[in-house]
């Protein structure tokens, strides 16, 4: 199981990797067309445009399984030392659902941008394909947050927080720190 979670970090990253590349190589193809050739095409301001999202997206799904996506430290500090870890557990279920809610209803709201026909007016391209990134990526949130769910609890040292200002403040009093 460890071979085929590491084979999709792989191409999770790489599909990041991919898009951050085709986005980069286009805008830069347009400030090569405007600046020296005097002319700027639409599509690619757009078409940019929902690659970064597309990006934003895969590179939060991508982050979930390392535990880093976005979370309230400061929230989980003021429960006790004790029940942090459950808190924890207990903050991922809480997005679970959040991110089934999601890829729910925005698939419900996707079938009905797709049957208004609705289309990009840049590209040409149906709002549909360039929306399919919301219910998608929630779904593999959901899944990714399953996974991490399941590392957590097999692995309970990895719950352990590092409150940074507890640890700055202890090595400060023990007079630790590197002195040159």
């Amino acid at each position: 199981m460890n071979n085929k979670n590491k084979w999709y970090n792989e191409v999770e990253s790489t599909i990041c990797v991919i898009i951050m590349i085709f986005m980069l190589a286009i805008l830069f193809f347009q400030i090569i067309a405007r600046y020296l050739f005097g002319f700027s095409l639409a599509w690619i301001d757009e078409l940019s445009r929902y690659s970064l999202i597309w990006f934003a997206y895969l590179a939060a799904v991508y982050a979930i399984i390392y535990n880093a996506h976005i979370k309230i430290d400061l929230f989980l500090n003021v429960w006790p030392k004790k029940i942090r870890n459950f808190i924890q557990l207990f903050s991922n279920v809480i997005f679970f659902v959040y991110c089934v809610a999601v890829a729910y209803f925005s698939a419900d709201w996707l079938i009905g941008l797709n049957e208004a026909g609705t289309i990009s007016m840049g590209t040409g391209v149906s709002m549909a394909i360039f929306s399919a990134i919301i219910p998608i990526s929630h779904m593999l949130m959901a899944i990714r947050l399953v996974q991490l769910e399941i590392k957590l609890i097999r692995n309970p040292e990895l719950l352990v927080l590092i409150d940074e200002a507890d640890a700055a403040i202890q090595e400060a009093n023990s007079g630790g720190g590197s002195k040159k």
